[in-house]
């Protein structure tokens, strides 16, 4: 029997389910977009899944189920003319393997906890083969981005409260926990809808219940076969769950959900002359110190009694002070007596530096940064491995957390294809300096798992010779709580972070990411492009003004080099773009997922801007 066979004989079945169930949900989600999913592989195979572009309604679903075999319905839920207005918030609480149905249900019970706090409540839908999903009315209908900051907050505190039970990040594995998503609340992306059918033999339904059934009813008992006897005893307990709480609005909740203001930058090792040093000097020009100190006045960085002698004193003993302890300095000193960032020189002006700034750190991202300052001062270890975990699953590793006696703290493996590794975690609590680094404990299991790298993290360590050391001679990379901070607001990967785990600490590495970031080849790449753009399009302005396509030039190589070389001097810069440079400008112009460009002929010599550079 092929697939599609095997989808028609399940037809009946599943056509007369929806005959009874679909006014159910077009009660419920009139109007809404649907996105059904079917089995063309048949049942065992990834579902496939597409927008059937007509409102919800009963007679839309039933016509998808016998035109296209769909089995499940899923949707967003948004207001029905305006697709970015959330009828509901929906948490989805997913059971990775290892994870107990028991465990999903305290988990729910414990997001409902807080739920209560911010003055709501939810309506628990079992998910039909595991986990379930908790959708929160809103009578206001929030936007999405709103809906989703709020979610990622809450779900933050659920974490911090219960780090052993749940945990926000996808690719945290094998350690038992239930995990919390919220990305769902958007546009365009979708969940299993109350009452859909799952693609299993045994057709189960997706089954909302009161919490008062959460240890009772359980994901699978309840199916296509099964329905209309819960459905008579019970009614449609979501329009009457949805009903109760039509009350609920989402601007209350916010008012209700205190969130305590993001952590302000811990105030770092070196002393505050040499921090507001590094500020001013990161755009990589060279100052005397007289020129540091008039900056740092002007942006408020130093007291205003600071004088210019102790700004030069200070940072010539801390590049000294780091030097001694084997350390790599921040700032170095130029044979002038002037100061430098110590990173490859750049005067490359600032030509976009909106584009270039840094990103806002979202409400997940915080919350995570929150509970690794919490727990590395606290006296839960294991609290301080999960996130220290979780903070790795975030930068994209699939972070294992395992614990206990006889075993590491965890392993993070890099999702990086054939460029992977695997990176041991040893993580140590304590307020201020780690006592007792125990570096040796961070390598001994390498072996065994098969890793590349050795990590060392805990609040602070002390920056001695002895430590730098023992850290080379054990090949430990060691973390602080402040460098994962910096590369999880900074939105770090995999990749970027391999030169990190090099033996000795981190935040030396650090420097030079930070640095890359901000004045790396892909700046210097997305500056040349804008510049092409510009010069190309002026050209081809001042040709069509003057004889058209027959006197216009050929915008080569060459002749953008010399164009973008010419806006770099008008800018004030020593330094000239690169042949390799201008082509990946032109490779990334005549992209078509760009569209800004085009190759003026098939020897790919030139090119054509199609449109002006964007104000």
């Amino acid at each position: 029997m092929g697939v599609w066979e095997l989808d028609k004989a399940l037809e009946p079945p599943i056509l007369a389910y929806y005959d009874k169930v679909a006014p159910l949900i077009e009660h419920s989600f009139a109007g809404a977009p649907i996105v059904y999913g079917n089995y063309p592989s048949g049942f065992g195979h990834p579902a496939h899944f597409r927008v059937l572009g007509v409102p919800l309604s009963a007679r839309a679903l039933l016509w998808a189920c016998h035109r296209y075999y769909a089995v499940e319905f899923h949707t967003w839920a948004p207001l029905p003319h305006d697709e970015d207005r959330l009828r509901f918030a929906r948490i989805l609480i997913e059971a990775p393997q290892g994870t107990t149905a028991d465990t999903v249900c305290e988990a729910a019970s414990a997001v409902r906890a807080a739920l209560a706090d911010a003055g709501v409540d939810a309506i628990p839908l079992l998910g039909g083969i595991t986990g379930m999903a908790l959708w929160v009315p809103f009578a206001d209908a929030p936007h999405a981005e709103a809906a989703r900051a709020w979610l990622h907050r809450l779900c933050g505190r659920v974490v911090a409260k219960q780090p052993r039970l749940v945990s926000t990040e996808p690719n945290s594995h094998a350690d038992g926990r239930a995990h919390l998503h919220v990305s769902s609340n958007a546009p365009g992306r979708f969940s299993a809808l109350p009452y859909s059918l799952r693609g299993t033999p045994s057709l189960p339904v997706c089954t909302p219940i009161e919490w008062k059934e959460l240890a009772t009813v359980h994901n699978g008992s309840v199916t296509a076969a099964s329905f209309a006897e819960r459905l008579a005893a019970r009614g449609d307990v979501f329009a009457h769950q949805a009903q109760r709480l039509s009350h609920q609005r989402f601007a209350a909740a916010q008012e209700r959900l205190i969130v305590a203001a993001p952590a302000s930058a811990p105030s770092q090792a070196h002393g505050h002359i040499t921090t507001a040093a590094i500020q001013i000097l990161g755009d990589g020009k060279v100052r005397s110190a007289d020129e540091i100190l008039a900056a740092a006045l002007e942006r408020q960085l130093v007291p205003p009694n600071t004088n210019k002698k102790y700004v030069y004193t200070a940072l010539i003993e801390y590049i000294a002070r780091q030097l001694g302890h084997g350390r790599k300095p921040a700032i170095v000193q130029t044979p002038d007596r002037r100061f430098r960032i110590n990173e490859p020189p750049d005067d490359w002006p600032d030509l976009n530096p909106q584009a270039h700034a840094r990103r806002a750190v979202d409400a997940q991202t915080q919350s995570l940064i929150d509970r690794l300052d919490t727990t590395a001062a606290g006296d839960d270890p294991t609290a301080f491995e999960l996130a220290v975990c979780d903070a790795f699953a975030h930068l994209g590793f699939a972070a294992t957390h395992l614990g206990g006696n006889k075993a590491p703290d965890g392993y993070a493996d890099a999702q990086l294809g054939v460029l992977g590794y695997r990176v041991m975690l040893e993580c140590k609590t304590g307020k201020g300096v780690v006592n007792n680094p125990d570096v040796p404990e961070a390598a001994k299991y390498q072996s065994d798992y098969h890793a590349g790298y050795c990590a060392l993290v805990g609040h602070a360590f002390s920056e001695d010779v002895e430590l730098q050391s023992e850290l080379r001679a054990h090949g430990v990379a060691a973390f602080t709580v402040e460098d994962l901070r910096t590369l999880l607001a900074l939105g770090a990967n995999a990749h970027e972070m391999r030169p990190l785990f090099a033996p000795g600490f981190a935040s030396d590495a650090l420097a030079d990411l930070l640095w890359n970031r901000a004045h790396g080849e892909s700046k210097r790449v997305a500056d040349v492009a804008a510049l092409v753009r510009q010069a190309g399009w002026s050209a081809q302005l001042t040709a069509a003004a003057e004889g058209g396509p027959a006197n216009a030039p050929h915008f080569t190589e060459d002749a953008a080099m010399i164009a973008v070389d010419q806006c770099l001097r008008s800018a004030g810069s020593a330094q000239a773009c690169t042949r390799s440079e201008v082509r990946l400008a032109f490779d990334y112009l005549t992209n078509p997922l760009t569209g800004a460009a085009i190759w003026a002929d098939d020897a790919r010599t030139a090119i054509v801007i199609l449109s002006p550079p964007e104000s």
